[in-house]
């Protein structure tokens, strides 16, 4: 198990430099000091020249990759060219940036409590419709199911909260009621009234494609022989299907999920994107508003963290469920 952990700890390092460093290459043709060029007075030119060599912009850029890839390790994500640049002209010969990491950490935790709450939902969601659709197969509410899944997995994530925002959200504003939209301030309680509905929104348009997979997992965990033994020993179906059958269909629904999560935090930037939770999605619309390629690519970096945690969170409980995993 620990040279499993450290593999996977070298791996996802790995992951994380490579996807820097191309993050970096892509937003390097952003020139973040743009709106200095409207000041052509002398110290306009002269506080652009001073942005532009602090920030090493001028410079190839591997070269500036690697002077930011070697400053956070020891400054963490610096500060963000946009605040220099929009500090008024002229500005003083000195860096105004402010930090990234606060607010960048903030997203980061916003957006991986949005993903956790939608993969819970998803997983009691795809276990109560692909097991009740498995025990009833070819029947009406088989039928039924089914054709609410091809409906949940055909919507886009966007369409979904759009709609949620609308109903919900909308009526609460006007009735005061306990959903709210925005960007949670603080406290659970709060985070749980702001995350609720983009979690949903984001949950329905995953339930349907993973409760297709789960309810042929469980029909040929049903075929098993292991199952026809709990039967004969007198079992209850529904034990037979929840505690034997579910269990072991799980395990590699978890690991699909657990490989799919790249797409999964797409889906969630959608959500956060619609519902203005403050997550990843609006630190990232804002930066890319301000060109600023370091704090860009600081929120790809911390998103490729954030997938690499939730993959090996969800081999790690695919283990769980299924032993033979778990000793492989």
């Amino acid at each position: 198990m620990g040279r499993y952990v450290l593999r996977r700890l070298v791996l996802t390092a790995a992951t994380v430099v490579a996807v820097s460093f191309l993050a970096f290459l892509a937003f390097s043709p952003l020139d973040p000091t743009g709106p200095m060029v409207l000041d052509t007075t002398p110290h306009g030119h002269a506080a652009r020249q001073f942005v532009l060599a602090h920030y090493h912009l001028k410079d190839d850029p591997v070269s500036r990759w690697w002077h930011w890839a070697t400053g956070v390790l020891h400054h963490g994500f610096g500060n963000t060219v946009s605040t220099d640049v929009a500090a008024g002209f002229p500005i003083r010969l000195r860096s105004e940036g402010q930090p990234i990491g606060p607010t960048l950490w903030h997203s980061m935790g916003i957006t991986a409590a949005l993903v956790g709450g939608a993969l819970l939902l998803v997983l009691i969601g795809s276990s109560l419709l692909g097991t009740s659709s498995a025990r009833r197969q070819r029947f009406r509410m088989d039928v039924s199911w089914r054709f609410l899944a091809y409906l949940g997995a055909a919507v886009p994530t966007f369409l979904i909260g759009d709609l949620l925002q609308r109903s919900l959200v909308g009526a609460a504003s006007q009735t005061d009621v306990w959903l709210e939209n925005g960007p949670p301030q603080g406290g659970a309680v709060d985070w749980v009234r702001h995350l609720t509905v983009p979690a949903v929104a984001l949950a329905l348009g995953l339930v349907g494609v993973y409760a297709r997979f789960l309810r042929s997992s469980v029909i040929v965990e049903l075929g098993q022989p292991y199952v026809v033994v709990a039967r004969a020993k007198g079992l209850s179906e529904r034990r037979v299907v929840h505690r034997h059958a579910l269990r072991a269909a799980l395990a590699p629904l978890v690991s699909l999920l657990s490989l799919e999560m790249g797409a999964v935090l797409g889906a969630s930037l959608a959500a956060d994107g619609v519902f203005h939770s403050g997550g990843l999605a609006s630190t990232f619309l804002a930066a890319l508003g301000d060109a600023d390629p370091f704090e860009l690519t600081a929120i790809v970096t911390v998103a490729a963290v954030l997938v690499c945690l939730f993959s090996f969170a969800g081999e790690a409980l695919a283990g769980a469920l299924d032993p033979r995993i778990g000793r492989a």
